[in-house]
């Protein structure tokens, strides 16, 4: 509570000024030197604000029991480094770097300078986002693996003294270091020294603004919300209050979850998600018995698998706590302490044991994950609501919502990232070649397939991208099917509802979980950087590939429905 009224106290914040930021601004504007910029750098880390490059601490991919460093490329401004290189993203570059000049005008940098200076940040970004993997490059486990220890990543980057840098930030970094993009890191002493110190100092100034801009007087947040408008299209900027509830689910995630659960997430209804999750998970054994391209030897090691995913469910057994001050008059404070506090919780999981038991998502959320390391799904409080799912609701109508999601999680076991990963959550082949071969001829199946998805005018779905997700939809939906069926087998009545039968109602349930619009803006981010596939082509391939889809609705053979050629893996 004390969190969100300093959040909505906006006459505090207005009198606040810049006054939280200060310490930080005074180092980020002071860059005049490699330890100056040093400093900058590492305060900014320190605050959770990723200039240059990205740090984390989390399984190791080979060792998936014990946590590692990992060092990445990051420090971008706009949603995906596309946005710097291709021209098609020209007209936003261009507002993005009239963006920068407005804030760091607002800051104080002098009239005469402001434009160069956010040139001077665009040109550092843009260098940054040169060396930046795409987003289908991201999406290769084997080819982030690079480990390494202290002296590797010395020799990687010179002009870094690694060990001073991880003793500022007060963390100790694990033995083994893993570096996802090594030709990033090895490219940063030149960089460093192709762009002064100034041009370094408005970098910094302008990402430690732009993280912080919720917190800062109203001219601030406004600009920001400038560049959210001219990247996704939103016409106005959002309520404040549900701003500072976002703000404070982000900090104070876990403790807001309480509250969410107790109110909203009785017992009975964990119980029946739970055993939908078992009703699925039969089923998926059930399918991977009776594939007819993988032998016996994988079907063993994949059914172990499955029968080893960590499943769960509305809400963790165990709570965290949080251990930072929350003052009801100091929103900007509480803000810094809050991103500190949570930076320093991922660090300092370095070179310890995995806690596998831990959450990545806050449970209000309507959401859903599978994390391989771990072998592990959770499916959250906030997506077991309706029209997900409800205690009241038909078994077809919760399995077409809830059951397609849990299918999903557990089918990303089993997508073309998930399959790399055994059941302890190492990355390790464990398929005869043989079977491998025919897996990834039917992954390419639906890759090439949802390649021709045109989601605007001469904007397709990349199928390549989302291939993940779309192999988890097309197995996720099936699953969910299959354990409809199997649940409502023998039922001494079949229901109608509104006219519609019960296959029927699986997937009106499907299509309704769905239901999105995007904006012309938002659409292409979407494109661009999110493995999945917008919302209608998620449905629309999901069910063209599925008979069940084109028996339930009688549509004929050839309609685009029920086409000749369909996709499936599992």
């Amino acid at each position: 509570g004390d969190y969100y009224a300093s959040c909505m106290d906006t006459q505090a914040i207005e009198r606040a000024g810049l006054a939280s930021i200060k310490p930080l601004l005074d180092k980020a504007q002071h860059v005049k030197d490699a330890r100056s910029w040093m400093t900058a750098l590492v305060e900014l880390h320190k605050v959770g604000i990723p200039v240059v490059w990205n740090e984390a601490a989390d399984a190791d991919f080979k060792d998936s029991a014990t946590a590692v460093t990992e060092l990445d490329a990051g420090g971008l401004g706009l949603p995906d480094r596309d946005y710097y290189v291709k021209p098609m993203f020209k007209d936003k570059l261009d507002a993005y770097r009239a963006h920068v000049a407005r804030m760091l005008a607002l800051a104080g940098t002098p009239p005469a300078k402001v434009d160069a200076a956010a040139g001077d940040v665009v040109a550092i970004e843009s260098e940054l986002a040169k060396l930046t993997k795409t987003s289908v490059e991201q999406r290769d486990p084997q080819a982030a693996y690079n480990a390494m220890d202290a002296k590797g990543l010395a020799k990687l980057t010179r002009s870094i003294d690694w060990k001073a840098y991880f003793k500022a930030l007060g963390v100790a970094p694990s033995a083994k270091i893993v570096v996802g993009t090594p030709k990033y890191f090895a490219a940063l002493d030149g960089l460093r020294t192709r762009f002064k110190p100034a041009q370094w100092a408005s970098y910094f100034t302008y990402q430690l603004l732009e993280h912080q801009a919720i917190a800062l007087p109203q001219a601030f947040d406004d600009e920001a919300f400038a560049l959210d408008k001219a990247i996704t299209g939103q016409p106005e900027k959002a309520d404040r209050a549900k701003r500072c509830v976002a703000a404070t689910a982000s900090a104070l995630g876990e403790l807001l979850g309480q509250q969410y659960v107790a109110k909203y997430f009785p017992a009975q209804a964990k119980q029946a998600a739970s055993n939908l999750v078992e009703a699925i998970d039969q089923a998926m054994s059930g399918e991977i018995a009776q594939l007819d391209w993988m032998s016996d030897a994988t079907k063993q090691v994949a059914e172990h698998k499955l029968a080893t995913v960590s499943r769960m469910v509305g809400y963790p057994e165990r709570w965290r706590s949080y251990d930072f001050d929350v003052r009801r008059d100091d929103f900007g404070g509480d803000l810094l302490r809050a991103q500190a506090f949570e930076h320093h919780h991922v660090m300092a999981r370095a070179g310890k044991p995995v806690d596998r038991g831990e959450w990545r998502a806050n449970v209000f959320e309507v959401d859903a994950y599978y994390e391989p390391t771990a072998n592990s799904t959770a499916i959250l409080a906030g997506g077991l609501q309706p029209p997900f799912f409800g205690l009241d609701r038909a078994v077809a109508a919760n399995l077409g919502g809830t059951g397609m999601i849990i299918g999903h999680e557990l089918t990303h076991g089993f997508d073309d990232q998930g399959a790399q990963f055994d059941a302890s959550g190492n990355l390790a082949s464990w398929w005869q070649p043989a079977d491998k071969a025919a897996f990834d001829a039917k992954a390419r199946c639906v890759a090439d397939q949802y390649q021709t998805f045109e989601a605007a005018p001469g904007q397709f779905v990349n199928g390549r991208l989302t291939l993940g997700e779309d192999i988890a939809d097309l197995g996720g939906v099936k699953m969910a099917f299959l354990a409809y069926r199997a649940l409502r087998k023998g039922a001494a009545k079949t229901y109608v509802a509104d006219g519609f039968t019960e296959d029927q109602q699986f997937f009106l349930a499907v299509g309704q979980a769905w239901c999105a619009k995007y904006r012309p803006e938002e659409l292409l981010r979407f494109l661009t950087s999110d493995p999945h596939a917008p919302a209608k082509f998620r449905v629309y391939g999901m069910l063209r590939n599925f008979p069940a889809f084109a028996q339930a609705w009688s549509c004929a053979p050839g309609t685009p429905m029920h086409p000749a050629k369909t996709c499936a893996v599992w």
